[in-house]
C-alpha cells in the first residue's frame, strides 16, 4: 500500500506547488519566491511529522518530496551566477538551507 500511499501524495504535492507557484507569481511576479517559499514550509511541516512521531510516508516521502523542489533552487542560483549576479545567487541559496534547517527546527520542537 505505501507505493500508491507514495505516488498519491506525490500527485497532490506537486500540484499543490504548481498552484503556488501560479499564486506567487500573479502576486510577485518573481518564481524564486515561490521556490523559497514551498522549500522552508516544505522544511517546516516535515520537521513537525518527525517532531510529532507521525512518520507517514504520504506526507513525508510523497506530498513534501513533491512539493519542495532542491532542483529548481539550483536552477535559479546558477542562473543568477551566469548572469553575474553573485550575490543574489549566494544570498538565495543560503535563504533556502537556513530558512529551511531553521523552519525544520522549529516544526520539530513546536510539534
Amino acid at each position: 500500500m505505501s507505493g500508491i500511499e507514495i505516488a498519491l501524495g506525490g500527485f497532490l504535492g506537486a500540484m499543490a506547488r504548481y498552484l503556488f507557484y501560479l499564486v506567487a507569481e500573479a502576486r510577485w511576479r518573481q518564481p524564486k519566491i515561490a521556490t523559497l517559499l514551498v522549500n522552508i514550509l516544505g522544511s517546516f511541516a516535515l520537521g513537525a511529522f518527525v517532531g510529532s512521531g507521525n512518520l507517514s510516508v504520504f506526507w513525508m516521502t510523497g506530498f513534501l518530496g513533491a512539493f519542495t523542489t532542491f532542483s529548481t533552487m539550483a536552477l535559479d542560483a546558477v542562473k543568477d551566477f551566469e548572469d553575474g549576479k553573485w550575490l543574489a545567487g549566494i544570498s538565495y541559496l543560503l535563504a533556502n538551507l537556513l530558512g529551511g534547517l531553521g523552519l525544520f527546527v522549529a516544526g520539530y520542537m513546536i510539534f
